[in-house]
């Protein structure tokens, strides 16, 4: 006999999930957020199915689409963005704040193929993730901001130069990719110093992208003005 879920476990068409469905359900997740995150998001369903260890019935009675799955599980991924970003700004060094968000992204980014797709490049895009993706320009622009303003920060950089430091970092993870996988926060020591704010500073000669390029290299589609 099955037991029934607690009213706080997973709900499906506004009711708890038995038991049984429910422990499916979280291996189903998991289960693809490591393929995902090895394969990318090019895996079929029957995929995720066999590295879950569940039949393929089981697995669409839950998630019917591709779509369906990939929302479920990244959504889940962009409100930690959020969060770490709500926490970095509450830091009381502005700079530390910083560099621990970018630090906390990119050591998820780094190794997860699928959420790299998703958040970076907008691949199986749906509205609820891109209302989230677009989501973050304020934060990084606050995280900017605040930085700045404490003297931190050189004051050319912006908030669409985040995404593009992303890229680079998850590409140089990516070059050793099986063999040295955190060579990534070698590079980003570089980029910090790069970006800290010291009298002596060069200027920088290249002005950064703007947040609609930026938006549109990330596959990011802002609704018509109304």
């Amino acid at each position: 006999m099955t037991e029934s879920s607690g009213q706080n476990g997973p709900v499906e068409g506004g009711r708890p999930l038995r038991r049984d469905a429910a422990l499916n359900r979280e291996r189903i997740l998991h289960a693809a957020r490591e393929i995902f995150g090895q394969q990318g998001l090019g895996v079929t369903l029957d995929d995720v199915a066999r590295h879950a260890g569940v039949g393929v019935g089981t697995l669409y009675r839950r998630f019917p689409t591709k779509e369906s799955l990939i929302r479920a599980l990244f959504q889940e991924d962009l409100r930690i963005r959020q969060e770490s970003a709500e926490k970095a700004l509450a830091h009381p060094d502005p700079w530390q704040g910083l560099v621990d968000f970018l630090t906390e992204m990119t050591a998820d980014l780094a190794e997860n193929r699928g959420l790299h797709e998703v958040l970076m490049l907008g691949e199986h895009t749906s509205e609820p993730i891109e209302t989230a993706r677009g989501g973050m320009l304020p934060f990084l622009e606050a995280l900017i901001h605040r930085a700045q303003e404490s003297g931190d920060l050189r004051p050319e950089v912006t908030a669409s130069d985040i995404p593009v430091i992303q890229h680079m970092l998850y590409a140089a993870a990516q070059f050793t990719r099986g063999r040295q996988p955190e060579i990534w926060r070698r590079y980003l020591d570089v980029l910090l110093n790069g970006l800290r704010r010291r009298p002596d500073n060069p200027p920088l000669t290249t002005p950064s992208l703007s947040d609609e390029t930026v938006e549109r290299a990330m596959g990011i589609v802002r609704p018509p003005p109304r």
